[in-house]
Order: C-alpha cells, then structure tokens, then sequence
C-alpha cells in the first residue's frame, strides 16, 4: 500500500472511532504529502475540520448562554466558570480553524492547478474558516477576520462564475454560506435574500435535469436550505 493510501486509511479508522482531530491530522499528513487530493479525500479533509470544530463550536455557544444565564440570575461566581470555560474552547475552536487555513492557504489552495470545482470547493472552506474564527471575536476584533472570509466568498463566487453552472452543487453550497454569512457576520440581510432569490430564479428544471443523480441531490438540498432561509429572513 502506498504511503497516500495508507494515511488515508488512518483517517477513515479515526472518523468510524470518531477521533475528528486525528482525522484532521492524519488528512493534513496526507496534504503535505503532495499530489492533488482525490474528490473522496477531499471531503474526507472537509469533514474531518468541520467534525473537529462542531463541538468546540457548539460549546462555546452553550457556555456563553450559560454565562448570560447566570448573570441574570446575579450568580456572578458561576457565570465566570461559564466564561472560562467557553475561553478554552474559543482558544480549542481557534487552534482548528487556523490548522485549516494554514493548510488551505499554504498548499491547497496554491496547488489546485486548472481544478475548477476544487478551487472552488477550498476557497468556500477558506471563507468558512474565518467566518467560524469572527464569530466569536469582539466586534473590534471580528472586522479583520470577517474581511478574509467575505473576500474568500467573492473570489470563490468568482471562479464558480466562469467555470461552473449556475446548478453545480460546489457553487450552490457556497453561495449557501456566503448568503448566511452576509446575515450572520455583516448583517446584510437584504443582501443575503439577494443572493438567495438570484440563485433559485438561475436554478431552472432544464438545468437541473442536465446534472447526474448525486449532484441533482446535493443541489436539490442546497436549494431547499435557501429556500428555508428566505422563509427565517423574511
């Protein structure tokens, strides 16, 4: 078994036990190993970053509930366990996204060669990742990150425009979070139902029906996630 192969076997054995951080690691072992990844390590490396920054993601957001909670109820005492609690998984959650971007910036993204939907694919995980570091930043703090992600979007946008149809499922998941991003991060919600609306006015049957059966299914699912979406927006 080749070296490649074998890296990648360890990170399917960490993703059946679960170990999202060593499936991370064993991933990015298998990017600095060179070669351009297939499409089925490819979102091995994307679920292994997402798994492994979910839970921090999630705890912090139940900490800092907790604190404010507390506060309420005049338990300073606890509310500062909360908070420094949710303080060691910020700096967890950090720890994750900057291996991602680091190795997204630093050879992913560099050496996609002619790749369309891969470049594609990384600079909307590149946008994500500074997105997921902003949000929990002060609003002084958050401006810098959430810059990095709005200008990954936009060339990602870019790139899927001249080289993917208006219907590929890689170009629908990414205007998906770029438009959740423009609500969650920049408060523009217009623009985000702007971007929304154009995307299912683009998505006719015609072109729907030009896709094979998995990617019909995966931009099927994107559509509907818009279409919730503008219903949450308003």
């Amino acid at each position: 078994m080749a070296p490649q192969d074998e890296v990648v076997l360890m990170a399917r054995i960490a993703e059946s036990a679960e170990r999202y951080e060593d499936m991370a690691d064993f991933m990015k072992e298998r990017v600095e190993m060179g070669g351009v990844l297939s499409k089925e390590e490819r979102d091995m490396f994307s679920a292994a970053f997402k798994h492994a920054m979910s839970s921090r993601r999630n705890a912090t957001r139940i900490a800092k509930a907790i604190c404010t909670a507390k506060e309420q109820e005049g338990n300073q005492a606890q509310a500062d366990l909360a908070t420094n609690y949710r303080s060691k998984m910020e700096a967890q959650l950090r720890g994750v996204c900057e291996k991602a971007l680091s190795t997204l910036e630093q050879s992913l993204i560099p050496g996609v060669g002619g790749d369309a939907e891969a470049k594609v694919f990384y600079l909307k995980m590149r946008g994500d990742y500074y997105r997921y570091l902003s949000e929990n930043l002060e609003p002084s703090a958050r401006a810098e990150q959430a810059s990095k992600a709005e200008q990954a979007y936009s060339t990602g946008i870019a790139e899927a425009e001249a080289a993917l149809s208006d219907v590929h499922p890689t170009r629908l998941g990414l205007i998906l979070n770029f438009s959740v991003f423009k609500h969650e991060v920049l408060g523009d919600t217009q623009g985000a139902i702007g971007m929304a609306h154009a995307v299912l006015a683009a998505a006719t049957p015609d072109k729907l029906n030009a896709l094979d059966k998995d990617a019909l299914q995966d931009s099927e699912m994107t559509l509907s996630l818009l279409q919730d979406n503008l219903h949450l927006w308003g």
